[in-house]
């Protein structure tokens, strides 16, 4: 069976070592891992699938590994699995899964006088972004303690007080970090995603994304993802790569 090229390398070196050690064994039981989009079946009692960004859906057929496992239709998420020989009448693969791991997954929020200072603008690194499945997908960097009690809050907002940074063409957004105080002690990793159905009909007619940043190490920058004309702005690619990451949300 033709295996799907699911991730790059970089996703594979990035991964801590508590994901790591599942794939160290020679022959892991679920060497397969992949970025994909829980979609809940209809008019079947706990029924859902795996939404690839490539556009594959994935059939969970056995699930005996995480039957605790609480479905929410569009949670992004990472998810370990392996193939089954059987195959699935109207799904490119059918699998049985190892481990799912929820990606942090919000809606895009406007920025008012009202939010601002809990929407906060601490420093933050956006390393790799890509469209698909409808969610804007971003890899950053953080500075933090990492400690457990400490909470820092993402989201990817529509300046609504400022537009100086609107740029004919594009649709303006800013990813925003509150670091709710925290010591920025030392570099951390994550990925979160957003989904896009608030600035879809933006997306139609627009040449693509013009995000602001406030970077750790330069300051205010602008990271440009582009729609390249004829293909689905659904699965557009700007930049990738994995890292479970606690107290973010």
């Amino acid at each position: 069976m033709k295996k799907l090229k699911l991730i790059a390398l970089a996703v594979v070196l990035t991964i801590t070592p508590f994901l790591q050690s599942c794939l160290d064994d020679d022959k892991p039981e679920y060497p397969w891992l992949a970025f994909s989009t829980i979609r809940t079946l209809e008019n079947v009692e706990n029924g859902y699938y795996f939404g690839l960004d490539d556009g594959s859906k994935l059939y969970p057929g056995d699930t005996t590994r995480i039957n605790q496992y609480k479905v929410i239709d569009g949670q992004r998420a990472f998810v370990y699995y392996d193939y089954l020989d059987e195959p699935k009448t109207g799904y490119d693969y059918n699998i049985k899964v190892g481990q799912i791991i929820n990606i942090l997954t919000k809606d895009i929020v406007d920025l008012t006088a009202e939010n601002a200072e809990k929407i906060g603008d601490n420093k933050i690194n956006m390393t790799y972004s890509w469209i698909a499945q409808g969610y804007l997908n971003i890899e950053f960097q953080y500075l933090g303690t990492h400690s457990s009690d400490k909470k820092h809050f993402l989201n990817l907002v529509q300046n609504t007080m400022n537009h100086e940074n609107d740029e004919e063409g594009y649709i303006s957004l800013e990813f925003r970090h509150n670091a709710e105080g925290d010591s920025p002690e030392r570099i951390g990793e994550g990925y979160v995603s957003f989904k896009l159905d608030k600035i879809e009909k933006e997306m139609e007619n627009a040449k693509g994304l013009k995000i602001r940043v406030n970077t750790i190490y330069d300051g205010e920058k602008f990271v440009k993802i582009e729609f390249k004309k004829g293909t689905d702005k659904k699965a557009a690619t700007h930049g990738v790569s994995v890292n479970t990451l606690q107290a973010i949300h």
